[in-house]
């Protein structure tokens, strides 16, 4: 086998170039990694940034609040994280009491599974839990109470500076100042107010009012403040069940006389309107009696009067008749009408002379003097 001279020689030189080559570029891989952690910070969507230099010329924390982000930190510098997401602090015995109901083994490991479920969903450094608040309201009952508070950071900055990282803010000021203010404002009700819509909304708007303006005097915004449940104590709520319904048996019995008297009132008025309506029917009665009444004497007047006016005309017709046959040509009259009066007698034939003859003797009869002959009727008188 041929070798070349020097080659050997000349893979080591290369060899050696290579892992020289190797090891300059992972140190600078690792340099620059190191820079990159040391020197660059990352505010996440969900986050504020808080800078603090550590040393220098002037060490402590910047008085500005970082939005999210990629940020250069120089060496000496820690770029502190805050949660801008709304913080919930639960005041509520939901986990004991759920626990305390399972009956058995599997049911109490399903109730913690949620629990713990519940915890991670709303996060751990925004979610709290602490025991239910027990209230002693102005007339010396206990009174327990499940409140929810909602909140979130304003001011990152001042939060920094008087609380320090992380979630210190939590136990020194946050949960201290949420129990003293609800206890303090929602004790100045009686134990029966939870009862009133209208004054328990008034007390919770109270405590809220109070915890916005303690919790904006250290950097903080209040959401809401939730009254979920509240419960008291049993001597207590068997004492009030009792006023209660006694207070409803009187208002109950208050208004059943209130009905009773109503009723009475009522049929009261029902006799006087049915006595008012026989009255007026009896009224109208008589009025339309009396005015048929009326009516029949005024008809029976009218027919009398008619018939008076009648009788009077009539017999004036007949004077007046009378005398119009005593005046003058008053006999002439009748003796004309006597013989129109023989122009239909039938059942015999005359002659002209026997005619002329009876006409003259009638007339003669009612004492009328003829003048002229009359004259027969032509062809003889049937």
């Amino acid at each position: 086998m041929v070798k070349v001279g020097g080659a050997e020689a000349a893979l080591g030189n290369l060899k050696s170039r290579a892992v020289h080559l190797l090891a300059r570029a992972v140190l600078t891989a690792v340099a620059i990694a190191f820079f990159y952690a040391s020197c660059t910070a990352k505010v996440a969507p969900n986050e504020w940034g808080v800078e603090q230099v550590r040393f220098g010329f002037k060490p402590g924390i910047k008085d500005r609040a970082f939005g999210p982000g990629l940020y250069f930190v120089p060496f000496g510098t820690t770029m502190h994280a805050f949660p801008r997401e709304i913080h919930v602090l639960e005041a509520s015995n939901d986990r004991e009491e759920s626990l305390a109901k399972a009956r058995t083994a599997d049911v109490r490991e399903r109730v913690e599974d949620y629990f713990a479920r519940r915890n991670r969903v709303l996060g751990n450094s925004t979610h709290r839990i602490v025991g239910a608040f027990n209230v002693q309201t102005s007339d010396g009952y206990a009174v327990t109470c499940d409140v929810t508070l909602l909140y979130s950071i304003a001011d990152p900055v001042k939060i920094a500076k008087d609380f320090g990282w992380g979630s210190l803010y939590v136990d020194s000021f946050v949960v201290n100042t949420f129990r003293n203010g609800v206890l303090q404002t929602l004790g100045k009700i009686n134990a029966e107010a939870f009862y009133n819509e209208q004054l328990r909304i008034a007390a919770v708007k109270d405590a809220e009012s109070f915890l916005r303006a303690r919790f904006a005097e250290r950097g903080f915004r209040v959401e809401k403040l939730l009254l979920r449940n509240y419960t008291y104590a049993d001597n207590y709520e068997k004492a009030l069940q009792e006023k209660k319904v006694a207070v409803q048996l009187t208002v109950k019995n208050r208004k059943e006389a209130l009905v009773n008297e109503e009723r009475a009132k009522l049929q009261q008025i029902e006799s006087k309107g049915n006595a008012t309506i026989t009255i007026a029917e009896s009224q109208v009665n008589a009025d339309i009696a009396r005015v048929r009444a009326e009516a029949e004497l005024y008809a029976a007047q009218t027919r009398a009067k008619a018939d008076k006016e009648v009788n009077v005309a009539q017999a004036e017709a007949k004077r007046l008749k009378a005398g119009a046959l005593d005046a003058a040509g008053g006999k002439y009259v009748v003796a004309l009408e006597t013989a129109k009066m023989f122009e239909n007698i039938e059942g015999a034939v005359m002659t002209p002379e026997q005619y002329v003859s009876f006409i003259r003797s009638a007339w003669a009869v009612i004492g009328v003097s003829p003048g002229s002959a009359p004259t027969a009727p032509q062809g003889g008188r049937k």
